[in-house]
């Protein structure tokens, strides 16, 4: 059956979510003006008096006392907690701490003695019930707003991002720009048109047309991220000769439909959403199947979806209507954007957790789709744009009503964290298994061990806890004790989880779905989660529409949201994007502040041409393969990016298009190049990720291995690498004086904390760095853990995985040079590329000729060429050596890094 299964997936999904996140679900607490007969006088004959009683005289305002930060004497800071978390979480007992202290598992309250079992019942009934408590305090006044409807109707009459994309005709200027027919002209003469009239107005004279060698490389890298072969550059310059514009036109062709245009674009698109493999912050936790939503991306810029469609899917895949589970699955998938954002895991507070992670879901959302920065507003009106208070909160009611799962699903014990993790969470089940495993697999025997250990462990901490001892490190107190083994069943809890009943992975995803319980959120003076006023109707921000968003019973709205987002009716979403790829066509947007369209933005350099595109965008059916090919296929692409000096004076930032931008190649491109240009790139997709095979385990320096495990790796590299030395070490251990002993104890302690590092000839399959310095594959797949980049992607200005990043930094470091000079990455490289040479060209003229085809895309210059022999035939060292030593200038030229 493939008519619209979304009544049957929705349901069924739900429902495994549900079963998977038991006792992980936000429960709502019942509200005071709802509260039963029954409730009430339960709370005033069993809950309050137990309250005042044991509670006030340490936790209430009235005692002037709120010991860990914890005031019980509200319903509102009850909720809200103290230092260690929320002290009832309503439905959940396991989860208030309120309920562990009194029942002494977590904390010892009252101090010195238990409640009765009927007391500890009663609290246990109330908190399950929903935790009915009639002690409101004084309602907190709504905020006045500065900002008038006047002004939000002022700025949507005269703002230019505001207004809908008006069709015009570009003049004919000059013969730079003309064509045979303006009838059946083509889209990249109409850029063209654009673009000199503008210069024409500003007398300004474009730069001539780049030579073949210097336009292919240029189309190369630009479209695919890696330089042209030398089969390719010989093709072009004979094909250029004969019909410039027929070569490039071909170029592009060939190369957008390559597998590697989607994973250089959709490397771009990750730097805006943020994309890494950790949570990042102060516990930083891996996201084991992250690297989905990766591929999902590669392959819709691959497949070319509609752009419309892309948005929809990262905001509401789950909600939107699907004919199949494999497009259930990707739309599942797609949803891990609202995810995939950076998580305080350590933060005590459950109200503030979830407030900040609406707030990080809102501002990726609207600067990434729309430009706009409604996050600015959530602590007061917006400073610039016409966005209220208001707005931010009628967005935070959808996004509040969205579950996020990104955490690791419940195993049959529960879904235990480790003592400094605060904030759980599951994964959404796939409904199409994985046709190879991902992750780590493990025997029905083994399974079964790590099953009976996790229970043994369970055991000793009911032992201490009941005044027993266990095992352990000499001199641990009882809190270390019970610390360790919390932390160690949370590791093998983790690692059952994500098993079937064979030990072999489960297909999940990270993703968002609808909670069961939705609403409107509250406003919350100065953005503090203790002031909460009215609730604010779930709606777009008034700026944006015209009618209210009309949003389903029992829906949270994010449906309605995308569906807008992704909407010809809403004038930001196509413009932004068309923007976003002028920006990495040309080296700078129309728009430079590729994130930022309010009034703080730099206004667009051609207007016009901005709402040409994004007309043109939204025909072609949200086509970002058509785009790019008008843009590369126009002669404004074609430029030299020669310096005029007379040019430079009237237009410094070059924004009128007067010659092409000089480009530093992103970090990616660079190694990527290297890698090419060595013979050594691997370009096949691998499945999963380094991360996926760890599994969901905190990052605790620049490896995933076990701490453990890695000491006992590395002492054992010592031991095969050093084999002489240690066993004259360890007989100087057994025979030798006092003093000898203790030299050679302290030798071996040296030499397993310091073993000596890979050089780029030994074998590293070993390897678990998160640097990665022997892997070839496309960077695009290298580990992107929060705080611990690649170096070889870092010291080249890679994107902060932690930001929303449209526009990278192109710095030029004394880092990048040594980076070159001694990095194993650079001097492996380096090595492979001369071998290459070897093997292909058999004198030093025809190799010296082969290494700047390869490197820069052209033959050398006679300079050059006299140069490069000259050293070849003087320096110092082996054959090899030398040549390894002129392959590495080579990369580290500038030349290699910059496109002209």
């Amino acid at each position: 059956m493939v008519s619209n299964r979304l009544s049957i997936i929705v349901p069924f999904c739900l429902l495994t979510v549900a079963l998977q996140n038991a006792g992980a679900e936000e429960f709502m607490a019942v509200d005071p003006d709802r509260i039963s007969p029954e409730q009430l006088q339960f709370f005033e004959s069993k809950i309050r008096p137990v309250l005042v009683r044991e509670c006030y005289g340490c936790h209430s305002d009235q005692s002037g006392q709120n010991k860990g930060g914890l005031r019980l004497d509200s319903q509102r800071v009850t909720l809200l907690g103290g230092d260690s978390g929320a002290a009832v979480v309503p439905g959940d007992p396991e989860s208030s701490l309120l309920y562990t202290a009194i029942t002494h598992e977590d904390f010892v309250m009252p101090p010195k003695r238990k409640l009765s079992d009927a007391e500890i019942a009663d609290f246990r009934k109330w908190i399950l019930d929903g935790a009915p408590d009639p002690r409101v305090t004084e309602a907190i006044v709504m905020p006045q707003s500065a900002i008038t409807i006047e002004d939000i109707d002022r700025a949507k009459q005269t703002f230019w991002a505001f207004q809908p994309p008006t069709r015009t005709t570009p003049p004919v200027t000059s013969a730079w720009a003309a064509s045979d027919s303006t009838e059946n002209e083509s889209a990249a003469a109409v850029i063209d048109r654009y673009v000199d009239a503008k210069r024409h107005d500003a007398g300004l004279q474009p730069a001539p047309d780049a030579d073949a060698a210097t336009l292919l490389r240029r189309l190369c890298f630009d479209l695919v991220g890696l330089p042209p072969t030398p089969e390719q550059v010989r093709w072009f310059e004979s094909a250029f000769q004969v019909d410039s514009q027929t070569a490039v036109e071909r170029v592009v062709d060939r190369l957008l439909d390559s597998q590697a245009f989607g994973e250089h674009w959709g490397r771009h698109w990750l730097d805006v959403a943020r994309y890494a493999e950790s949570t990042g912050r102060e516990v930083n936790m891996t996201y084991p199947q992250a690297w989905r939503y990766r591929d999902y991306v590669i392959d819709a810029f691959n497949a070319d979806k509609p752009y419309n469609e892309f948005v929809q899917e990262q905001i509401a895949g789950d909600l939107l209507p699907v004919k199949s589970d494999q497009q259930w699955a990707k739309n599942l998938i797609a949803t891990g954007f609202l995810a995939i954002g950076t998580k305080n895991l350590n933060e005590q507070s459950a109200a503030q957790f979830a407030a900040d992670l609406a707030d990080e879901q809102i501002d990726a959302t609207t600067r990434v789709f729309l430009g706009m920065s409604v996050a600015c507003a959530r602590c007061h009106d917006h400073k610039f744009d016409p966005i209220r208070q208001n707005d931010y909160y009628a967005l935070a009611g959808i996004f509040r009503s969205t579950k996020t799962l990104y955490g690791n699903p419940p195993s049959e014990f529960g879904n235990p964290v480790s003592a400094q993790q605060r904030q759980r969470s599951s994964l959404l089940l796939l409904p199409v298994e994985d046709d190879a495993k991902i992750g780590k697999s493990y025997s029905v025997e083994e399974l079964q061990s790590m099953k009976e250990q996790l229970q043994e462990y369970r055991r000793q901490v009911v032992d201490l806890r009941s005044g027993g001892t266990v095992a352990g490190r000499p001199g641990a107190s009882v809190q270390q004790m019970r610390l360790r083994l919390n932390n160690q069943i949370a590791e093998l809890s983790a690692k059952i989880s994500v098993l079937d009943d064979q030990g072999q992975p489960r297909s999940y995803c990270m993703g968002v779905q609808d909670h069961s319980a939705v609403g409107d959120a509250p406003l919350l003076v100065r953005g503090e989660i203790d002031q909460p006023a009215d609730r604010i109707k779930r709606d777009l921000p008034l700026v944006f529409r015209d009618q209210p968003l009309e949003i389903a019973d029992g829906a949270s709205g994010r449906l309605e949201l995308a569906r807008w987002i992704g909407s010809d009716q809403n004038p930001l979403t196509a413009r932004v994007m068309v923007n976003r790829l002028w920006h990495h066509v040309f080296g700078q947007g129309i728009v430079t502040t590729t994130e930022d369209f309010g009034v703080t933005g730099i206004a667009p350099s051609h207007p016009e041409l901005l709402d040409h595109l994004t007309l043109e965008f939204i025909d072609s059916g949200w086509s970002v393969k058509t785009m790019v090919r008008s843009m590369m296929t126009s002669r404004t692409y074609r430029m030299q990016s020669r310096f005029d000096e007379a040019s430079h004076q009237a237009d410094p930032d070059n924004r009128l298009l007067w010659r092409a931008n000089v480009k530093r190649l992103g970090a990616e491109s660079i190694r990527d190049a290297m890698l090419s240009i060595a013979g050594e790139l691997d370009s096949e997709r691998p499945i999963g990720s380094m991360v996926a095979e760890a599994g969901f385990v905190r990052v605790q320096g620049a490896t995933l291995e076990d701490p453990r495990e890695a000491l006992r790796r590395r002492y054992q590299t010592v031991v095969t690498s050093r084999r002489d030395d240690v066993e004259r070490l360890m007989r100087q251990l057994r025979n030798g004086s006092p003093r000898d002993r203790s030299i050679a104890r302290n030798r071996l302690r040296d030499m397993r904390n310091n073993p000596r590092p890979l050089s780029y000839e030994e074998d590293s399959s070993e390897d678990k760095s998160l640097d990665q310095t022997r892997s070839n594959l496309r960077s695009v797949y290298l580990p992107v853990v929060r705080d611990f980049v690649p170096r070889s992607l870092e010291v080249f200005d890679f994107a902060d995985p932690s930001l929303i990043s449209g526009t990278r930094e192109a710095s030029n470091t004394p880092n990048q040079a040594l980076f070159m000079m001694n990095n194993p990455v650079a001097l492996r490289l380096s090595r492979a590329f001369a071998e290459r040479l070897g093997r292909q060209a058999s004198s030093s003229k025809e190799q010296i000729q082969l290494a700047f085809v390869l490197a820069y895309g052209r033959e050398p210059t006679a300079d050059e060429r006299r140069a490069s022999y000259e050293y070849l035939r003087h320096a110092d060292g082996e054959t090899e050596d030398r040549f390894a030593g002129f392959c590495q200038a080579i990369f580290a030229a500038a030349e290699f890094r910059y496109l002209n």
